[in-house]
Formats: structure tokens, sequence, C-alpha cells
């Protein structure tokens, strides 16, 4: 009787290892694929921010839009030059450029409305 229980449940331990490494591979697959979209996004919006930009914004800019990062934060009054004040208080695109100033603070802040990605001013850098 012994020798019929190990092997039996050494079976069902096999088995729920099996199917609980196989659940966690699966769910990591579709995390990648996520984060591919939010990635080639993320390129699309800061392009969109720098094509919004003025031809003497885009030379000040070191390199190229690509050399940009993307946050997302929520815009509030003294925050920089807005044109469009609707917006404030509301979750909007943060895009810092580095620029090629050899001072400090040497970037770009630029914001972008998340519905309609249109340039709605530039922010103030420390």
């Amino acid at each position: 009787m012994k020798n019929i229980i190990l092997p039996i449940v050494s079976l069902v331990i096999s088995l729920v290892l099996i199917t609980g490494c196989s659940a966690v591979k699966n769910t990591n697959v579709i995390s990648n694929k996520e984060q591919a979209n939010f990635t080639v996004k993320e390129q699309d919006i800061r392009e969109l921010a720098y094509n919004q930009l003025t031809s003497g914004d885009k030379e000040r800019i070191a390199r190229t839009w690509k050399d940009s990062k993307l946050s997302k934060i929520t815009l509030r009054e003294g925050m920089g030059n807005i044109t469009d004040k609707s917006y404030m208080g509301k979750e909007v695109y943060l895009v810092d450029f580095p620029t090629e100033s050899n001072s400090i603070p040497n970037n770009m802040i630029v914001y972008l409305s998340i519905d309609s990605n249109k340039l709605l001013g530039y922010g103030f850098v420390e």
C-alpha cells in the first residue's frame, strides 16, 4: 500500500508544480506585450511633443526627441507658462527634453494634454 501512495502523491505534486509554472509563464508573456505597446505609445507622444515645438526650441534640443523622457503629472498653477488654463488640476503628459545648454538646468519641459496630445505650455526648470 505504501508503494502505491508514494508515486500517486509524487504525481499530484508534480502536476501542481507544472500547472502553476505554466500559468505564471503565460502571465509574463501578456505583460511583456503590454509593455511593448506602452513603449511604442510613449515614443509617439514624445515625437508629437517635439513636432509641436518652434524651430528655435528644436535647435536647443540635444540629439533627438528619442532622448526625451515621458511622465504623467497633475498640472498645477505655477508649474510653467501654460497657454490653456482649463487643464489646471488635470493629469497631463510631461515631456522632458535634454538641451545643449552648458549651464544647469540643461533641459526643457513641455506639457501635453492626454486627450488630444496638444501642447499646453512650457514648464519651469530649476
